[in-house]
């Protein structure tokens, strides 16, 4: 058998990379890499007399914690994408609303998973010893914030997973809007007991709402980009049209991101007892995050320019351009930074060798 040579043998990597699906997959592979490998980099040392819990479960936690946060971006992603589109194109979009509520649907059931998981995995980190039962896991909810804040938010995934129910049975833009204002809030009471729940009363109000923006903005800003790139990639004629609006909005999460990210790890480092600014930057594991971060960001700002001003005009003619490898290549560096701030959120202002 002789095999024609213009047959492809195997699939290149910008085939796979001009695939739909592509985009999510990559920044979820990132996010998790991301995750474990900042898990590893800053995994305190053993202390004499102190019992440590599984490997397992220190990695476990903060790989819970991303895989959370994943789900509820793809929530809000998918629950933006109908709201890119008049509400005159509804009959239109009805097949794509669909597909939209019930891939929000499914990551709202895995959100709910990742927050009852990491309850239970957050129990074990602290009971090393007696292990997770029935009387550790109703001590750690009775007694931490940060598993009353877990149970929180799994009751609005549970919340959101009925609103994307209704979403399929009646496709239209008021349950995309709910399940907007729906993960805002399902944010909230993570926010609380992160850092911001820790600085003095003088901050804490302004670090709250700017955390609060901070966060949704780039949930916002990840979620969409890759709702987009599931679901609209192979329909030109509607991409042409959500890619316009969804590119000011990202313009504007970026703004957000940006500003607020600035104050949220001064008033960390300025508040910290004997932190000097800007040395910490460079001598804590929390400043050099925040300069990975930081990084990040600057990278997604040129991802995010060149799509806009280089490939936007030709999507909008209708034309054919390499937009799904741009987006895909965004999302591996969105996926990072996701996996440096869940790892930022674990970690203290302390020396980097400590």
């Amino acid at each position: 058998m002789t095999l024609d040579p213009r047959t492809p043998t195997r699939t290149s990597l910008p085939r796979l990379l001009a695939a739909p699906a592509a985009g999510p997959v990559v920044g979820l592979t990132a996010a998790v890499l991301a995750t474990s490998v900042g898990a590893w980099l800053t995994e305190p040392g053993p202390v004499p007399g102190l019992v440590l819990p599984p490997q397992l479960v220190e990695f476990g936690v903060p790989l819970a914690r991303v895989l959370l946060d994943v789900s509820l971006t793809a929530v809000l992603g998918l629950g933006l994408l109908p709201l890119l589109f008049s509400r005159r194109q509804a009959a239109e979009l009805r097949p794509v609303l669909a597909l939209a509520y019930r891939g929000a649907l499914v990551a709202a059931l895995c959100w709910l998973t990742a927050a009852l998981v990491s309850v239970v995995l957050q129990t074990a980190e602290l009971a090393p010893v007696a292990g997770v039962t029935a009387t550790t896991l109703s001590d750690y909810v009775r007694n931490f914030s940060g598993a009353q804040a877990l149970l929180a938010t799994a009751c609005v995934a549970a919340f959101a997973a009925a609103l994307a129910g209704i979403g399929i049975r009646a496709p239209g833009q008021l349950p995309a809007r709910l399940l907007v204002v729906t993960v805002g809030v399902g944010l909230l009471p993570l926010l609380a007991t992160g850092h911001s729940g820790e600085l003095s009363a003088r901050w804490h109000d302004l670090t709250m709402v700017s955390l609060e923006l901070h966060v949704f903005a780039a949930t916002a800003w990840t979620g969409g980009l890759a709702a987009v790139a599931a679901l609209l990639l192979t329909r030109p004629a509607l991409l042409a049209r959500a890619l316009p609006r969804f590119s000011g909005l990202a313009g504007g999460c970026l703004a957000v991101v940006g500003a607020t990210g600035v104050l949220n790890a001064f008033v960390e480092l300025a508040t910290t007892p004997g932190v000097r600014v800007p040395a910490a930057l460079f001598s804590s594991h929390y400043g050099q995050l925040v300069l990975a971060k930081a990084g990040c960001l600057a990278v997604l700002a040129l991802f995010g320019g060149h799509i806009r001003f280089r490939l936007l005009p030709s999507v909008a003619r209708g034309h054919r351009t390499v937009l799904a490898g741009w987006i895909a290549g965004e999302l591996a560096v969105m996926g990072v930074a996701f996996g440096i701030a869940v790892v930022l959120s674990r970690s203290g202002v302390l020396p980097a060798g400590g």
